[in-house]
């Protein structure tokens, strides 16, 4: 995987994206909030959530207890847009990682919605697109990288997606070893030993749940030194 993040997820196209279905489709659905930490196991198949508030992690199970996290919703974002269209169901945990505001709009309204505004499909296109994206890139980490490569990719990752503008003092947050470990398929002692490496090398802080990026540019000429070696 050699396209820059910056070229995948483009700022712009997904400032559009999420101010469209915060403005134009969450009036037409009911919102409920859900408090920090809780988890929520639903299974998806004939409605949208889009996230209102806060941030909330999703993680595809199975019935035997086994989970692999996804991905992070951040406000704007959504989840149940290809089983929507696809009407194949999948089941999920919400993790919620601060308090938020979730909107869930019934399969039912967003066709009526979509045959009246044809022209909202693109915005449905641009979340799919960017969510297979997210699986190359999650192939790419479990296939072709060593598990420090992985996670500095996957901190890099978080940090220009969540704050493209900004540089330094970066923070990621509700990701503990144990979810960093599940989403990489590296062991929670891996994850932790790596971690303190990189702060041994004064490029990030660990506290509880926080991961504190100090520069990230300084992460990304890290991550070029490792890829070379």
């Amino acid at each position: 995987m050699n396209k820059e993040y910056s070229v995948i997820f483009n700022l712009d196209k997904q400032n559009n994206m999420r101010n469209f279905f915060l403005n134009v489709l969450v009036p037409y659905g009911k919102i409920t909030s859900y408090e920090k930490q809780n988890i929520l196991s639903i299974d998806v198949v004939d409605s949208l959530y889009i996230v209102v508030s806060g941030e909330v992690q999703i993680s595809l199970c199975e019935e035997n207890g086994d989970e692999q996290l996804i991905y992070t919703l951040c406000p704007g974002e959504i989840l149940g847009e290809f089983e929507i269209f696809s009407q194949i169901p999948e089941s999920y945990n919400l993790y919620f990682i601060t308090d938020v505001k979730i909107c869930k709009i019934n399969k039912n309204e967003i066709d009526k919605i979509l045959l009246d505004h044809p022209n909202y499909y693109p915005y449905f296109i641009h979340s799919m697109s960017r969510k297979y994206h997210l699986a190359l890139f999650q192939m790419s980490f479990n296939k072709f990288y060593v598990n420090e490569e992985r996670i500095l990719e996957f901190l890099i990752r978080i940090a220009v997606i969540r704050e493209p503008n900004k540089e330094e003092n970066v923070e990621v947050l509700g990701y503990t070893h144990e979810n960093i470990g599940n989403a990489l398929n590296i062991s929670r002692i891996g994850v932790t030993k790596i971690l303190t490496k990189l702060q041994e090398k004064n490029l990030i802080v660990t506290k509880r749940k926080l991961i504190k990026i100090l520069s990230v540019p300084k992460l990304i000429n890290y991550r070029k030194s490792v890829k070379k070696s």
